[in-house]
């Protein structure tokens, strides 16, 4: 039902949008793009760094390409490109030539987006990571410097607070779809999207459902805010369903439910509980998948602040928990320096070898 939702509003708002566009303007094309630098060090558990520095520097650049139009009974339309303009892809296997490429239509029916960007589980999740400066804190750029697969070398952790499609790296959390955004009434947004395949993107649809990937994904996310004398609400609960192209595998369905509070001077909390019960996981397995998060911030500027966010998670037995400090201050216009220290344990079960250690983060973002 929510898949045929979907894909019935779209074709209501692009088919409406096709009618109205013979004498539309000129779509007007601009420019923008970020420029990032960062030096990390971290210390670990003697064992999980064996072979490594404990040091390095990374880099991640990309140019976002906008273009916008309005039609003449007063619709928008138009794409977004943001392409990676880095030497290599991430350690995630994210995107070597382009993140996200999508059209979008938007009419008083709301707004519909065809191609690679994240659907509603993401664009409308609440949580600690969301009041997060520097990197992300829990959502953060920790991950490049940790050794997240146990001293086995097997193990998987959930290091941030992400649903299935969400922590799966590569093109999965961007893989080919279509989304829709309805208005927003009285506060409350919903979200939908359908997902043919999550391990296609771009000018990929194999059509392959043996490969491992999950399909027919239909992600979904409820999203309200409001304002009650100078206290800011906001609250927010998406979720994804899917089936495993797997049959040893379960199939996906996960959700997560976060509120943020922002009271007057600038102070904010949030927190979450996410639960993917046994996502991808064997049938053989007896655990599940789950994370709960909290956090609080202090805003002095748009783009000056501090905060301190903690994940606690739990991945078929392997825990995981970090608390990581952010800070970041508006140097000059689009000038962001920031530093981020993260305070990390991992318990890999079966084993008597835990990590823990910590991460230290400086760079700035040159936005533009």
């Amino acid at each position: 039902m929510t898949r045929r939702f979907t894909l019935a509003c779209a074709a209501s708002i692009i088919s409406s949008l096709i009618i109205s566009s013979a004498n539309a303007e000129t779509p007007k094309i601009t420019i923008g793009g970020l420029s990032h630098w960062q030096g990390g060090a971290s210390g670990q558990e003697n064992g999980f760094d064996d072979n490594q520095r404990s040091y390095g520097f990374r880099s991640d650049n990309e140019i976002h390409v906008n273009v916008e139009a309005d039609s003449d009974m007063g619709w928008k339309y138009g794409a977004t490109i943001e392409l990676e303009a880095d030497v290599t892809a991430d350690a995630r296997d994210e995107g070597l030539n382009a993140d996200k490429t999508f059209i979008w239509a938007e009419t008083g029916w709301g707004r519909v987006e065809l191609g690679n960007n994240m659907g509603p589980e993401q664009n409308m999740v609440v949580n600690a990571a969301s009041i997060a400066k520097a990197t992300g804190g829990i959502d953060g750029d920790d991950e490049f410097y940790i050794n997240s697969r146990g001293i086995t070398g097997d193990a998987t952790f959930l290091i941030h607070p992400d649903l299935p499609t969400a922590g799966i790296g590569g093109i999965a959390e961007d893989a080919s779809k279509i989304t829709y955004y309805s208005p927003r009434f009285s506060g409350a947004q919903l979200g939908f999207s359908y997902t043919p395949d999550n391990g296609d993107g771009g000018q990929i649809a194999t059509r392959n459902d043996t490969n491992g990937d999950f399909e027919n994904v239909v992600s979904a996310g409820l999203h309200y805010e409001r304002d009650f004398d100078g206290l800011a609400f906001a609250t927010a609960l998406v979720g994804e369903v899917g089936e495993s192209e797997l049959n040893a595998n379960n199939d996906l369905a996960a959700w997560q439910l976060g509120a943020q509070l922002g009271f007057g001077g600038g102070f904010s909390v949030a927190g979450s509980y996410g639960d993917s019960d046994d996502s991808g996981l064997a049938k053989s397995t007896r655990e599940d998948i789950n994370f709960w998060t909290l956090g609080g911030a202090y805003d002095w500027s748009d783009s000056s602040g501090v905060s301190a966010t903690y994940l606690d998670s739990d991945f078929a037995g392997n825990d995981y928990n970090s608390l990581v400090l952010g800070a970041e201050y508006s140097l000059a216009p689009g000038l962001t320096p920031y530093a981020e220290v993260s305070f990390f344990e991992a318990n890999q079960a079966g084993t008597t070898r835990d990590n823990e250690g910590q991460v230290l983060l400086l760079g700035t973002y040159l936005n533009f």
